[in-house]
């Protein structure tokens, strides 16, 4: 596998001028190019500058006034001296309902209970009010889609339980 310089310049700036710190997979490409190319070699001497000046850069360690500072400030954020009224959650008022809402509010096993009668009495009444009433029981004005579906469930003709010549 072949690398070109763009690849190499990448990885050199990501991983610093020693290629053994690079992605295993990418080494020994990038020593093939470093060996034959110049900008290659020109990439690493940049990189192995920085890598130099990075490493000489000495830190230094804080002064008495800021450490004294720190843990100044840290002891006076101690758990000890913190008041928990101001950190404690505020508690939301509480819900007023009137009428029957106050009476069902306070019964959670009543909710399920009303949401299965409130489909109970859908149920029913979608039942007894939309469907066609039999023959014989229709109203005056009623479709003739009404009275074809009450001739199919007329007992007129027991040989074909379907009843396939309406259709």
């Amino acid at each position: 596998m072949t690398m070109t310089i763009d690849r190499f310049d990448e990885l050199a700036a990501i991983h610093g001028a020693e290629i053994r710190r690079w992605p295993q997979a990418e080494q020994a490409a990038a020593k093939a190019l470093a060996g034959t190319s110049p900008a290659a070699q020109a990439v690493l001497e940049r990189e192995q500058a920085l890598d130099d000046a990075l490493s000489a850069w000495d830190t230094p360690a804080p002064s008495e006034a800021l450490m004294a500072r720190i843990l100044g400030d840290a002891a006076e954020v101690s758990l000890s001296t913190v008041n928990t009224a101001t950190i404690a959650p505020q508690r939301l008022p509480e819900r007023t309902t009137s009428g029957i809402l106050a009476w069902f509010s306070g019964i959670s096993s009543w909710r399920p209970a009303g949401a299965m009668a409130a489909c109970l009495a859908a149920g029913f009444s979608i039942g007894i009010y939309g469907a066609p009433l039999p023959d014989g029981l229709n109203t005056p004005g009623a479709s003739e889609d009404n009275a074809i579906i009450a001739n199919f469930f007329s007992d007129d003709d027991d040989s074909d339980p379907f009843d396939l010549e309406i259709l």
